[in-house]
């Protein structure tokens, strides 16, 4: 167990995660100074809310402060607890303790809306995903700038393997069995289970996890540059969806995010007639399938066989009284 200075032994049990993930960096240093800020604010109040932390850092690209927080980060905030496939009750529960702990400090945020960017609704936010041919686009794109090869990178071997981008960063050609052609590796977010994908020879994914770009991006930086990508690869059908209670409609390539790829990834094996069972082992849900339902963005056609069952006068004995 990592101790910091100045917290009893109960304290640094309670904040283990928040220590390891290192937002009492500077604890030690004032106390006082450091229960004042967002970090200190939000973890004193809410101890187990590291990941609430986790996906301001994402955003925003660095230990989140009070000057961060702006109605456009708190949007992506909300957006990205939604296609990150948390449950609608989970995302009021984290955006009622995030409302709270800036009502109590709004002197220090830059945000007119909090209150109504953070009062999240009933209804469950829709995404769009990407076609098989869109897919095709995008891996044909030639990248032009070391971070448009490293977007593109990460989000197609997310796009082709339902990883997580945390995880598609660090995926490379060794995790692939040449004799079982299968990918496997240990997520991030589930440790306790193994994830094993079919490598898809169809797009060339050997190639990508090959490819090796070493740097970084938060997050907004990252949806910035595919959809940048997306646009330049004509991905703009327009599009109607349901987001934060309100009906949008904009060019496909204006509502992508990092997610898409997951989401992708999911919807079209779903279409494909693969299990939702088979899809969730993909993608690390285990047998949770309930989780990997609210990454299917699109409707399967009825099946033949149940059209046939209702069409065949062989299947039920149509001269038998009921």
């Amino acid at each position: 167990m990592i101790e910091i200075e100045g917290l009893s032994f109960e304290q640094n049990k309670k904040y283990q995660a928040a220590i390891v993930a290192g937002y009492f960096e500077n604890y030690a240093e004032n106390p006082r100074v450091w229960r004042h800020t967002l970090v200190g604010a939000l973890l004193h109040k809410y101890p187990e809310r590291t990941k609430t932390l986790d996906r301001l850092r994402d955003i925003v690209g660095h230990i989140p402060t009070w000057e961060d927080i702006n109605d456009d980060v708190l949007k992506d905030f909300v957006d990205e607890c939604s296609e990150d496939g948390m449950a609608p009750s989970s995302i009021r529960t984290v955006c009622a303790e995030l409302k709270s702990i800036i009502n109590s400090n709004r002197r220090k945020v830059d945000s007119e809306d909090f209150m109504k960017i953070l009062s999240v609704r009933q209804e469950t936010s829709q995404a769009v995903y990407l076609t098989r041919d869109e897919m095709q686009r995008i891996i044909n794109f030639k990248p032009y700038t070391e971070l448009e090869k490293f977007v593109r990178r990460n989000f197609v071997i997310s796009m082709l393997t339902g990883a997580r981008q945390c995880d598609a960063i660090r995926l490379n050609i060794h995790y692939c069995d040449a004799d079982t052609g299968m990918l496997s590796y240990v997520p991030k977010k589930t440790p306790g289970i193994v994830v094993n994908v079919p490598v898809d020879e169809r797009y060339g994914l050997r190639k990508f996890l090959s490819d090796r770009y070493k740097r970084e991006c938060c997050r907004d930086v990252f949806n910035e540059t595919i959809r940048s990508i997306c646009r330049q690869c004509n991905i703009d059908t327009e599009c109607t969806i349901k987001r934060r209670g309100q009906m949008i409609t904009a060019p496909k390539w204006q509502l992508i995010s990092s997610h898409t790829a997951r989401r992708s990834f999911a919807t079209n094996l779903y279409l494909a007639g693969i299990s939702l069972e088979d899809i969730a082992l993909m993608m690390g849900h285990g047998k949770n399938i309930e989780t990997t339902k609210r990454y299917i963005c699109a409707e399967r056609e009825m099946s033949f066989s149940v059209m046939s069952y209702f069409q065949s006068r062989s299947a039920i004995d149509t001269d038998r009284p009921y």
